[in-house]
């Protein structure tokens, strides 16, 4: 193994140890592996490329491009050429991933669960860097330079995770670095010869060993130790990485901004499981089946993606809680009251309740958020699980005189919740203006809309649908007709905005199953999703648009002019994580164990979003054609050298015109021109020279011949095809006239096959891909670039400056005249 490939694998390993930080953030942490095999890949493709003699600027342009093949193979091999070659549907796929794992990131306190959008961008990442660090190491051999990509990589897992061994990442981390450069000053070394001598056991003390190597590796322990027990020395500093070790690592502070767990990502495995499995239990004082659905948190912000919770200040629990906003003293109303236990594997950060509550009494640390009326768990982790609490709530009963004769909302009230993304396709707009054409008020577009989805639209209840509430997915949603309550609910509430009705999307739980003791059981198929919409003096109602599933509220039934039917309870999607699942199975259940961070829910499903993206992009927006044009220029640079060089062979052996003409009338005799033969030379020099046998200036045509037959092992006829073209050659330079025969050009090509059939393989791969007489075309750029910049630039300057200087020069001659008169 020589130096260069020893620094390559000291640098991939350097980053695969600094990456191992990185390991808590997203779990499952299987992406790592993947990484590493790509960094690998990456890195023996530098090997080869460096060991054919690459220009060292076409090498990380090469592992870029191979790299990006290789994510599209994969991430986006679906809707790629071949599988590997990225294509429009393959940017697009790419592209809406790292949209979805940006979201991801906003929303996912750590550890995240490894939704695809998030797996791209750690392996992406990682890669990047690993390419990066070897670059700098083995292609610029600038190895001490690796240390500030390795930096960053190693800041970004311990700042983002603050638990955990930070003592053992900081050790795998500066040990990866410090042995990259100590294989880096081990090949400096090896330039001068074996001046030193010595063996592993030095590290044992052996005396007999390398001295500078035992040397090295005291240092760098000492480095180790010293980075490791400075923090604890200097208490302004913390307590250090030391400090940390087997602490709790919560990392949970005073922390004021409440975000939601939005459960839509898992709503198809919640439906899908073929187990059913109890959330919880209660009972209540009300008889009436529509008013217990259990509300978990409300989305209210939707931006293309995905419906999400925008962040909310949350405070001390009050009690009883505050009357809900927009309630008006007139609106008919009752009382009810529930107590709830819940399973102990519950572990959900948000407690559910009945909606509007009034009061709660619950034991643990819990936090209020005053704008969805919600309960969080507060600092300390407090979860749902193994909980027996009460809640008081109204119930709400207005006719439908109070919602027709309903005031428009607040300004404020508006701003917030009829924001719709700019790309919210033309088809969600015109069916909402088409649905409630005629309705006055928007109680009336309400109900129509709930109609329209319920009975009269077509729809129809379908598990098996991805569960996306993209802007695309709506459209498709809409033509399809068929999906489960998160298209419901999220389509529902996103046509209302789209009318200037103040809506949101809740999650949580369907009522359940009543047993014969009249208590209700809520199971994991009872997960529901359902659009809330906003009354001013009445409040925020609940309305359900899922056919065959749920409860309608009494106030869209008995009230509407055309009433809907009650549709009979059964199994609803989700908002909610499912329970009993292994961690990594659910996107969301992954994150309730993590902890609040500011940001939005978790995202939508991780490949329904982004295949109907992918599949129904009518276009390709400017920075998806910036980035296929990067990849063409990319590609064509690294093919550039073959291709020239084939156009320079082809010019130069290229017959003249009279030579074609003489052959064509069957007159041989023709000679070449002096210019004809010197091209000739020219080409089977460049020849050897690609095939591994480089030019001599120093040497006469004669003696180059010579050298050619020795080096490439030529053959009898080859050797005399090497000989007469030396002999025109010297004969054009030097002689007062030349004998040139047409055959030249055959004599060249016969010098070139033996040539070849005397080299290894990869000289001849070497010859084709990155042929080394292209140092000619990087010699002629240079020079045509200094001549224009002395044309166009210097030139001018000297000019400009010598015009100027004679304009001084007359301006101060009379003034020099007059001094010396006076």
């Amino acid at each position: 193994m020589n130096g260069r490939t020893r620094i390559a694998l000291h640098a991939t390993s350097a980053t695969l140890l600094t990456s191992i930080c990185l390991w808590p953030l997203v779990t499952p942490a299987d992406w790592l592996v993947e990484a590493a095999l790509l960094v690998l890949v990456v890195t023996l493709a530098g090997l080869g490329l460096r060991r054919l003699g690459a220009p060292r600027a076409l090498v990380p342009l090469f592992q870029l491009l191979l790299l990006l093949l290789l994510l599209t193979l994969a991430f986006a091999s679906s809707q790629a050429i071949l599988g590997v070659l990225p294509g429009p549907g393959a940017f697009t796929r790419l592209s809406d991933l790292v949209n979805q794992g940006t979201q991801d990131m906003s929303e996912y306190s750590a550890p995240a669960p490894a939704q695809t959008g998030l797996t791209l961008i750690m392996v992406g990442s990682v890669c990047l860097i690993g390419l990066l660090v070897d670059a700098l190491a083995v292609t610029f051999q600038r190895v001490a330079l690796t240390g500030l990509p390795l930096l960053a990589l190693y800041a970004v897992g311990a700042g983002l995770h603050s638990s955990g061994p930070l003592w053992l990442w900081f050790l795998l981390s500066a040990g990866g670095y410090l042995s990259l450069l100590m294989a880096e000053g081990r090949d400096r070394l090896s330039r001068w010869g074996r001046v030193f001598h010595g063996n592993p056991s030095t590290l044992l003390g052996d005396p007999g060993g390398n001295p500078l190597n035992a040397t090295g590796y005291r240092i760098a322990g000492v480095a180790l130790a010293f980075g490791l027990l400075l923090p604890v020395a200097l208490p302004s500093l913390g307590d250090g990485l030391l400090g940390r070790i087997g602490g709790n690592g919560s990392g949970l502070g005073g922390n004021s901004i409440a975000t939601a767990v939005n459960p839509l990502a898992s709503i198809g495995e919640s439906l899908n499981q073929s187990s059913d499995q109890t959330v919880l239990t209660y009972t209540s004082t009300s008889d009436a089946r529509s008013d217990q659905y259990l509300r978990i948190v409300d989305l209210d912000q939707f931006n293309g993606v995905a419906w999400t919770t925008s962040k909310h200040e949350v405070e001390k629990l009050p009690s009883p809680l505050p009357t809900p906003d927009g309630l008006g003293s007139g609106v008919p109303q009752g009382a009810m009251s529930d107590t709830i236990s819940t399973v102990s594997n519950y572990v959900q950060q948000w407690l559910p309740m009945p909606y509007p509550a009034t009061g709660v009494h619950v034991s643990g640390d819990w936090e209020y958020e005053p704008e969805g009326r919600t309960l969080i768990g507060g600092s300390s982790g407090t979860t749902a699980a193994g909980l027996k609490y009460t809640v008081t709530s109204l119930l709400l009963q207005p006719t439908a005189q109070e919602l027709q004769d309903a005031p428009a909302p607040s300004a404020a009230m508006l701003k917030t919740y009829t924001q719709l993304p700019s790309d919210l396709p033309a088809v969600v707009r015109s069916d909402a203006l088409s649905v409630t054409r005629g309705a006055t008020t928007a109680y009336d577009k309400a109900l129509d809309l709930q109609n329209w989805f319920t009975t009269t639209g077509g729809f129809t209840y379908n598990t098996s649908v991805p569960g996306d509430t993209s802007v695309d997915a709506m459209a498709k949603f809409l033509a399809s007709k068929q999906g489960f309550c998160v298209h419901f609910a999220a389509t529902m509430a996103a046509m209302a905005r789209s009318l200037g009705i103040p809506a949101r999307v809740d999650i949580g739980f369907a009522p359940g199953t009543e047993e014969p003791d009249g208590t209700w059981v809520v199971s994991t198929k009872d997960a529901h999703a359902w659009p809330e919409l906003y009354f001013a003096g009445v409040g925020w109602l609940r309305f359900e648009p899922t056919p065959s599933v749920g409860v309608a509220p009494a106030y869209t039934v008995n009230n509407s002019s055309n009433p809907v039917s009650t549709p009979a309870t059964g199994p609803t999607s989700t908002a909610t994580a499912p329970v009993n699942k292994p961690v990594g199975g659910s996107a969301c259940q992954a994150q309730t164990q993590g902890h609040r961070i500011s940001g939005a829910g978790c995202g939508g499903d991780d490949t329904g979003g982004t295949t109907a993206s992918a599949t129904g992009a009518s276009g390709l927006n400017p920075w998806e054609l910036g980035l296929i044009a990067a990849g063409g220029l990319l590609l064509l640079l690294l093919l550039f050298p073959m291709f020239w060089r084939q156009w320079t062979r082809r010019a130069r052996l290229r017959p003249s015109p009279a030579s074609a003409a003489g052959s064509a009338s069957g007159s041989g005799t023709l000679e070449l021109s002096e210019r004809q033969v010197l091209a000739a030379w020219e080409e089977m020099i460049d020849s050897a020279w690609d095939l591994g046998i480089p030019p001599d200036a120093g040497e006469t045509p004669r003696h180059t011949a010579a050298r050619l037959v020795e080096l490439g092992e030529l053959g009898e006829e080859q050797r005399y095809a090497v000989g007469r073209v030396a002999l025109a050659t010297e004969q054009v330079l030097y002689a007062p006239s030349a004998d040139t025969p047409a055959s030249l050009r055959q004599d060249v090509r016969a010098v070139r096959s033996g040539l070849r059939a005397s080299a290894d393989r990869r000289t001849r791969v070497r010859a084709l891909l990155l042929p080394p007489s292209g140092a000619r075309l990087y010699a002629r750029v240079r020079a045509s670039a200094r001549a224009g910049v002395e044309r166009t630039v210097r030139r001018p300057l000297r000019a400009a400056r010598g015009r100027t200087a004679s304009g001084l020069r007359r301006l101060v001659r009379p003034l020099r005249r007059g001094d010396r008169e006076d």
